[in-house]
């Protein structure tokens, strides 16, 4: 069911967004959940292959699926800011080679179990978001700082960000 409104509406959310004579605006809404496009046969992304079981078409995301991958892309964030790949590697091999008594198996500990935590917060949200109607989904903004979020250990401090293409890039992302 279309929307009729004097603002424009957020593409984000409708799609279908015309403009009437009058300065008002109608769109239809997203689908909350993911949807299959069938695009026409012929070639086209999508198109049904010869042999192929799949069915015909191309997987949608719904806003519903969006928005939790808003909560994940917060999480990848925080997680990289202060335990990057390349820290949670030593971490794990403090872990596997290091005695239990040793101070550096208890920081890597805790930097494991905050991960663990933070990654589990995500799920939790995420969870959240897949239960929310439209309306409620329109005004749901990511919850930041901690809380929500598990706070870091005290060992662990902000690393700086790593510039693309960079040495440190590579060693932090592989």
């Amino acid at each position: 069911m279309p929307i009729i409104t004097h603002d424009k509406p957020d593409p984000s959310y409708y799609y279908n967004i015309i403009q009437y004579d009058d300065g008002n605006w109608a769109a239809d809404p997203l689908p909350l959940d993911d949807y299959m496009v069938y695009p026409a046969m012929g070639g086209y992304a999508g198109s049904q292959v010869p042999g192929s079981t799949r069915p015909p078409g191309v997987l949608r995301q719904g806003i519903r699926t969006t928005t939790g991958n808003k909560v994940a892309g917060y999480a990848q964030g925080l997680i990289n800011t202060y335990a990057p790949p390349d820290l949670q590697r030593n971490a794990l091999h403090a872990l596997a080679t290091l005695p239990s008594s040793d101070p550096n198996y208890t920081a890597a500990q805790a930097m494991m179990t905050w991960v663990a935590a933070v990654n589990s917060h995500r799920d939790t949200e995420i969870a959240h978001v897949k239960t929310l109607t439209f309306n409620q989904i329109v005004i749901y903004i990511v919850p930041a700082g901690s809380p929500p979020w598990p706070a870091p250990p005290a060992g662990l401090t902000p690393v700086p960000p790593a510039r693309v293409g960079s040495a440190v890039y590579k060693l932090r992302f592989g």
